[in-house]
């Protein structure tokens, strides 16, 4: 039953043109099985991962009304399908890791290194297509909210902003992108290791996403390109640019995560459950009021705030266990 689901989801997921999740699914049951020592069946899941997008891909291609889209599709299949292979295939070093005993920080770093390397690859060698594409799905998103909208929005000009730009952010935008993607799939793969029903036959896996903390030296990082984008704002260079905006984007994604991880640890010193804490990470989210997370995140370099949320909250919990005191007594 776990290989037909396994295939049958990456043919739903390719079929319906939403291959880069097929992609993402897939390393996370190989590394389940690598780490259970299950080697064989880990390739086999690569395998079985690679053969499902290129069924879905295939099947999109056959049923294409159009003959040059169904010959491109066609072509484009099989190149899609070892992509997903190698993806997929990164499952086995990230169970190795975590079968060595190494943190989820650790795991993520891992992830987050190889999957923006082959992102990097891919956008640099189709560098013309990419923009392309860039371009018309931004376009295609504006023009969906200025048709809810009514006309022309804030929104809409930030995008078109930011479709200008795109050579100096689009790689902080990949890392941003590739970091969630990380966490996402290391998440899956402690909790199936944690929660599965052969939870016994594997090591536990060491560590917890709230308790992931990039390194404090990585402030140095952030400074260097607060320096850089400062001296393009003074004297105009587009390597400067370059460097400076996309490391500052990629690093605000990974304070905010920081910051996400430090509200979770605060939310459950306090008593808030695993559920309602998530659920009001989401709230903030859907409001657009996380955003100062990443401010949080990376003060957390010079005050460890998930410390300072289990001592705020065991001197809360002291004060009310006290109860108010009579002031004549």
């Amino acid at each position: 039953m776990f290989w037909i689901g396994l295939f049958l989801a990456g043919v739903l997921l390719s079929g319906m043109d939403a291959a880069p999740l097929a992609m993402a699914l897939f390393p996370v049951p190989v590394a389940v099985l690598w780490v259970r020592g299950r080697h064989g069946a880990a390739v086999a899941a690569a395998l079985c991962g690679a053969f499902s997008v290129l069924t879905g891909q295939l099947v999109l291609a056959i049923a294409a009304a159009d003959a040059g889209t169904s010959a491109m599709l066609g072509a484009g299949a099989f190149i899609l399908a070892a992509a997903t292979l190698a993806v997929a295939g990164l499952g086995a070093p990230l169970g190795e890791m975590i079968r060595r005993g190494r943190s989820f920080g650790q795991c993520v770093s891992l992830m987050t290194v190889a999957l923006f390397g082959l992102a990097v690859l891919e956008t640099a060698l189709l560098w013309d297509e990419s923009r392309k594409a860039w371009t018309v799905a931004i376009n295609q998103r504006i023009a969906q909210m200025e048709q809810g909208a009514g006309g022309v929005t804030p929104y809409g000009d930030l995008m078109r902003w930011f479709d200008v730009q795109l050579p100096y952010l689009v790689f902080g935008v990949l890392f941003s992108g590739v970091l969630v993607v990380a966490v996402l799939q290391v998440a899956g793969v402690f909790r199936w290791l944690r929660k599965g029903a052969e939870a016994a036959e594997s090591p536990p896996p060491v560590g917890k996403f709230k308790m992931m903390r990039p390194p404090e030296t990585l402030v140095w990082l952030a400074i260097a390109a607060a320096l850089l984008g400062l001296a393009d704002y003074q004297w105009p260079n587009d390597v400067l640019r370059f460097v400076s905006w996309n490391t500052g984007v990629g690093l605000a994604a990974v304070y905010w995560l920081n910051g996400v991880g430090i509200a979770l640890c605060a939310m459950e010193a306090f008593g808030m459950r695993a559920g309602a804490a998530w659920g009001l990470m989401g709230l903030l989210m859907l409001f657009g009021l996380h955003n100062g997370l990443a401010v949080i995140g990376m003060f957390d370099t010079w005050f460890d705030q998930r410390l300072g949320a289990l001592r705020l909250a065991a001197a809360w919990r002291d004060r009310n266990k006290d109860g108010p005191k009579d002031p004549e007594a």
